[in-house]
């Protein structure tokens, strides 16, 4: 399609011309303006998604931080404490030996003391650092004991009293000895105002600590907003198990966390909008133009591969057998597929030669790679194969002749044969394989792999002879042949598609061409990704 442009000297007159310019170039404008305004809203828009999912990454990762550092402070050292008291019956020397470091009057504990828990209620052995804001005899005190003997791990609370707010801990262990546990307070701001230095991880942010789930005033631990609270605006909220209780964490924005390139984004694309409407304009025809050409050649290109499919298509079935000969008391029915992709012709292919005495040959074949050498090689075995059958070669001396016509050295190619001689009468088959997948025999609803002993491919010589299988066809039974694009499935082992043969095998089907059918669909669906070749054999009695 060619541009306005081309067509301007077509028009009445200059002016006439100019007014149909301005008017494009208005559309033009109008369209980039909205266009502009649509990207500085879906930016500041994403600006703020983005705001939000940094502070949640930033409140989960503050949370995990204090999750990991405070539950395994807390567990390892009163826990431990705990535990070498367990295990030296309540040793007051190897207690302050365990809270030495961790009770002092700047923290992390203020007071610690050891209780052993025999007995109606606990007892107190020894006390290290300030006074407690839980006296031994609380009831309180011996219920958060009675607690932590109870818990598998720690119990923590908030206790208050006036001038004072602290958290009380309690872990307990048992050992030879009894049970211990130790109880230690450790202390808040009164208020719970904190501070944090300017180069901290949370700097960027408010934020307010509750002990439990809920955010009420009563439960706050800590926090560094000098605003009221609950923290307003935009907040995200996680928490973490701590002891046998949770930990509220509320968190909001004290800036822009993304930078401040996001925060100017949205005012960089109104800027830059009247830039872009410009270029916009100038770029439409070639872009038009472009679309055009582009859809043109892909039709072509797809109407050639059509054809070229065609052609490959309708050579693979001309090198195939027309129509398979009529044998007395067998059916028998073959299936070739193209593969769904690709527009080189394949390896595949199936022959049937009748001999007298109510014996017949049957091959199925697969040729490696594609194309027209894939293909002339294939003829040459196809052919080859039926005249040596028509001699009345057995099917070891078959595949022994074919092995003296292909090598993969010189010809770039192999290929792997199943070669049958069938005695109908008998009900016998005889079997030779060079580096075929195994064929299957169904009867009375239940199917079995036949077990050929495979020679190496056609090609491929190691000079050994191949060898033959005899296998008993039972009456009303059906022997099925087929190349590799039938049952291989890319990331798993061909056995694995051999057995979902057999299952579909030993299905009761009207016919042997509906039981074919129904295989194929069953393994590959409308459009195997390989080229298949099927060939049945049914006795009739």
């Amino acid at each position: 399609m060619r541009r306005p442009a081309a067509r301007l000297p077509r028009l009445a007159g200059a002016a006439r011309g100019r007014i149909g310019l301005r008017g494009a170039v208005l559309a033009v404008v109008v369209v980039g303006l909205v266009l502009t305004a649509v990207l500085a809203v879906v930016t500041f828009r994403g600006h703020q998604r983005a705001e939000s999912r940094l502070l949640g990454l930033q409140t989960r990762l503050i949370a995990a931080a204090g999750q990991a550092a405070d539950q395994l402070y807390v567990q390892d050292h009163l826990g431990g404490a705990a535990a070498v008291a367990a295990a030296t019956g309540g040793s007051v020397t190897e207690f302050r030996k365990a809270v030495a470091g961790i009770v002092t009057a700047k923290g992390p504990f203020v007071s610690a003391s050891l209780w052993q828990l025999s007995g109606a209620s606990p007892r107190l052995v020894a006390a290290v650092g300030g006074k407690p804001l839980l006296a031994p005899g609380a009831a309180r005190l011996a219920a958060l004991l009675r607690q932590s003997a109870a818990s598998k791990t720690f119990v923590v609370t908030k206790v208050t009293a006036p001038g004072a707010v602290r958290l009380a801990f309690a872990a307990a262990a048992s050992g030879s000895h009894g049970r211990f546990a130790v109880y230690a307070e450790e202390p808040l701001p009164v208020n719970g105002r904190v501070s944090d230095p300017a180069d901290s991880p949370i700097g960027p942010l408010s934020f307010a600590v509750y002990l439990g789930r809920s955010t009420t005033p009563g439960m706050l631990l800590e926090t560094n907003s000098a605003g009221p609270l609950p923290l307003r605006g935009t907040t995200f909220t996680t928490g973490f198990v701590f002891g046998n209780t949770f930990v509220t964490i509320t968190t909001s924005p004290r800036g822009s966390l993304s930078g401040p390139v996001s925060q100017v984004l949205p005012w960089a694309i109104v800027a830059g909008g009247l830039l872009l409407t410009f270029l916009a304009a100038l770029l439409a025809g070639r872009l038009v133009r472009g679309r055009d050409d582009a859809e043109r050649l892909s039709r072509e290109v797809r109407e050639l591969y059509l054809e070229q499919r065609s052609v490959a298509e309708t050579l693979q079935h001309a090198l195939l057998p027309s129509r398979l000969p009529a044998i007395p008391d067998m059916v028998i029915e073959a299936r070739y597929l193209p593969g769904a992709t690709g527009v080189d012709i394949g390896g595949d292919w199936y022959d049937l030669v009748p001999l007298d005495g109510g014996r017949f040959v049957f091959k199925v074949g697969d040729v490696s790679g594609r194309g027209v050498d894939a293909a002339a090689v294939m003829a040459s075995l196809h052919f080859a194969g039926r005249a040596y059958a028509l001699e009345g070669y057995t099917p070891q001396v078959i595949l022994d002749h074919l092995a003296q016509t292909l090598d993969v050295a010189e010809n770039g190619h192999f290929a792997t044969v199943l070669c049958g001689l069938v005695d109908i009468a008998a009900h016998t088959v005889r079997l030779a394989n060079a580096g075929h997948l195994p064929p299957v025999v169904s009867s009375e609803g239940q199917s079995a792999v036949v077990p050929v002993k495979p020679g190496p491919p056609i090609g491929i010589p190691d000079g050994s002879p191949y060898e033959e299988s005899m296998v008993t066809v039972p009456p009303r039974g059906v022997l099925i042949a087929y190349t590799d694009g039938l049952v291989e499935r890319r990331g798993e082992i061909v056995d694995a598609g051999i057995k979902r043969l057999q299952e579909a095998a030993s299905h009761d089907c009207g016919s042997l061409g509906e039981l074919l059918d129904r295989i194929i669909t069953e393994l590959t669906g409308d459009s195997p990704a390989d080229d298949i070749a099927v060939i049945g054999l049914e006795w009739q009695n």
